[in-house]
C-alpha cells in the first residue's frame, strides 16, 4: 500500500498538523491557547523564567529564538512589567533576565491555565491512546530538532 493510500503522506501530515494548530488556537497573537491575554511566545518566556534568572542569550536558546527576536520579546515583557534585566556581576556584557513579582504571578497563572487546558485536551483522548499521543509528540519534537541540526553531514 502506498503512503498516500494509507494516509501517511507528507500532505496528510501537513493537513492534520495545520488543522490541530488552528483548532488549538496557536495562531492567535493576542492570547494563548489556554486563554491568557498574551502571545504564546510571551507565555513560554515567563514560564521558562519561573526557574530563575538567566542570561538573555540562554532564554533565546531555550525558546529557539534568534538574538533579535529574543531582544524584542524581552523588551515587550519589560514593558509589561513582567521581567527586568540586570547586568551579570561576573560579566557586565551579559544581561540577566528574571521575573518581577508581577511576572511571577503572571507565570503562575499561565502555568495553571496550561495545566488545566492540556488536562482537558488529554481527557478527550481515549485512555488507551494517550501513551501513543505523548510518544508521538516526543518523536515530533526530536524530528524537528534534527531538522535544525542535521547529523552526519
Amino acid at each position: 500500500m502506498s503512503d498516500l493510500a494509507s494516509g501517511n503522506s507528507a500532505e496528510d501530515f501537513a493537513e492534520a498538523f495545520v488543522r490541530f494548530v488552528r483548532s488549538f488556537g496557536l495562531l492567535d497573537a493576542d492570547r494563548t491557547p489556554c486563554g491568557a491575554p498574551m502571545s504564546t511566545a510571551e507565555a513560554h518566556a515567563v514560564t521558562t523564567l519561573r526557574a530563575g534568572r538567566v542570561p538573555q542569550r540562554e532564554l533565546g536558546e531555550r525558546l529557539h529564538l534568534t538574538k533579535s527576536t529574543t531582544s524584542r520579546l524581552v523588551d515587550q515583557l519589560t514593558g509589561r512589567g513582567w521581567v527586568d534585566r540586570v547586568s551579570d556581576p561576573g560579566d557586565g556584557r551579559v544581561q540577566l533576565v528574571g521575573l518581577t513579582d508581577q511576572g511571577a504571578r503572571v507565570a503562575a497563572d499561565v502555568s495553571r491555565r496550561r495545566a488545566e487546558r492540556l488536562t482537558e485536551l488529554l481527557d478527550r483522548v481515549p485512555r488507551a491512546e494517550r501513551h501513543t499521543v505523548i510518544r508521538t509528540l516526543h518523536l515530533l519534537e526530536e524530528a524537528s530538532r534534527d531538522l535544525d541540526h542535521p547529523t552526519g553531514t
